[in-house]
């Protein structure tokens, strides 16, 4: 490594060990905005002079990066969308080639090709920090076994952070991968992990098979399950129903997280879990109402992101798509910083079905805490009158399972029902399965 870039990697570890970053969370709420105030005036510097994009957004608006100084003046940039990310990808670029160490790739859920993230050497030391800090604060110890069940492969950047976090942590971590259910249990009981990081549907399926297999996944020895990449709360902060037996099937506490490639960055709940904590070191988080006004907290609207100490691929006012809420009240953990509340859903999936703001995650949500459902999907049209049709389809291996079912457990939660149709496991592949992608297809919109 040059002496270039070892001093730069060492950029971020100095800055944020010389503050004492570990206590930041228990300060005063004026003195972590004015932390927080002073790195993103920093990172606006560093994105204004080195991203050929934002430097052409600064001066097509006229806007002097200096006068960006507290986070209240970010409003006055224009938010970045991922299509700006996919289509000028090259250009968020903020650093020569050569200060590159790792390239991450989106998981193109939206897109048709991946985008391209650019980690410096100190980006990497910057997502180590955030994943050991939330590993922490969930409570998972340096002694502990921490199994991550997530792809390092392929340029995924979430099992590398896991593996870099725990590492930090002081855990010894179990590269376990996220391919097959039968492969991870087998590596449960020969590593005996007393944490699992993974996808919650994942985790049911790993315990599931060693129930086949003549195991109990309840004395497995697991003291916690960290959830990933997808809802375990709705709301009311309560745990889905599916979510509540993934917990009662391994015995062990359920943690929620949030995060994504492009933020870099994790909010991971504590043992209150009343949403997840904001780290105001490395990022800045707005929620934005459907005019792209503030919204107050506890009101739904659009995360918009602003990642903090990024240099490769810095971004400003990042639009996520996630409908979410922030709540600034203290925790009962003791913490000053706000949390941001469960992600109920995409911006582009809301559905307004009879009078009410329905989102497919919340119906798929209800589906997937009955036992014997394989899978299933929503399916969203127009009416001819304008309004939305909503069909969630459902393969179950219980032939028991009727579509009445379903039907009366949504309008519990919900208060209103889709139309709900039973379908057979090969019919739902077809739908769902995505060839070259990641995750399945939950949701079809065809207004």
């Amino acid at each position: 490594m040059s002496n270039g870039r070892a001093n730069r990697k060492q950029e971020f570890i100095a800055d944020h060990a010389a503050m004492r970053w570990e206590d930041l969370e228990y300060r005063s709420p004026k003195e972590i905005a004015g932390i927080q105030n002073r790195l993103l005036a920093r990172q606006v510097q560093h994105v204004a002079e080195r991203s050929p994009f934002y430097r052409e957004l600064f001066r097509k608006h006229e806007i002097d990066p200096r006068s960006i100084r507290r986070v209240e003046d970010l409003r006055r940039l224009p938010c970045t969308a991922k299509a700006d990310l996919a289509e000028r990808n090259e250009e968020f670029l903020a650093v020569s080639k050569e200060d590159v160490s790792d390239v991450c790739l989106t998981s193109a859920t939206t897109r048709p090709v991946p985008t391209m993230i650019y980690q410096t050497a100190s980006d990497l030391a910057r997502l180590a920090y955030n994943e050991e800090a939330a590993f922490r604060l969930a409570g998972v110890k340096p002694d502990d076994t921490l199994m991550v069940c997530a792809a390092l492969d392929q340029g995924f950047m979430a099992g590398l952070a896991y593996f870099l976090g725990g590492v930090k942590r002081g855990a010894c971590v179990v590269r376990a991968g996220s391919g097959s259910a039968a492969q991870n249990w087998q590596m449960i009981e020969r590593t005996r992990p007393t944490w699992l990081v993974g996808v919650p549907s994942l985790m049911r399926r790993m315990g599931e098979y060693g129930i086949a297999a003549g195991g109990d996944p309840a004395q497995a020895g697991l003291r916690g399950l960290i959830a990933i990449g997808e809802p375990i709360r709705g709301q009311d902060f309560d745990l889905t129903p599916a979510a509540s037996r993934l917990e009662a099937l391994w015995r062990a506490r359920l943690f929620s997280t949030y995060a994504s490639t492009e933020l870099a960055t994790t909010f991971c709940e504590c043992c209150e879990g009343r949403g997840g904590h904001l780290r105001p070191e490395l990022i800045v988080a707005e929620i934005l109402d459907e005019m792209d006004r503030p919204a107050p907290p506890g009101q739904l609207g659009e995360i918009v992101a602003t990642p903090l100490g990024v240099r490769g691929t810095p971004l400003l006012r990042f639009r996520t798509g996630d409908i979410s809420f922030l709540i600034d009240e203290p925790c009962g953990c003791g913490r000053q910083t706000p949390r941001l509340g469960p992600v109920l859903g995409r911006k582009g999936h809301m559905l307004k079905f009879k009078g009410t703001t329905v989102f497919p995650a919340s119906i798929l949500s209800v589906i997937d805490a009955f036992e014997g459902v394989i899978g299933s999907y929503v399916e969203a049209s127009r009416n001819p009158d304008g309004t939305d049709r909503v069909v969630a389809r459902v393969a179950a291996r219980d032939a028991s399972l009727k579509k009445e079912h379903f039907a009366e457990a949504i309008r519990a939660r919900l208060r209103v029902t889709p139309e709900i149709e039973m379908i057979a496991q090969e019919e739902l592949a077809q739908a769902t399965v995505q060839p070259g992608k990641r995750k399945p297809a939950t949701f079809v919109d065809l207004r």
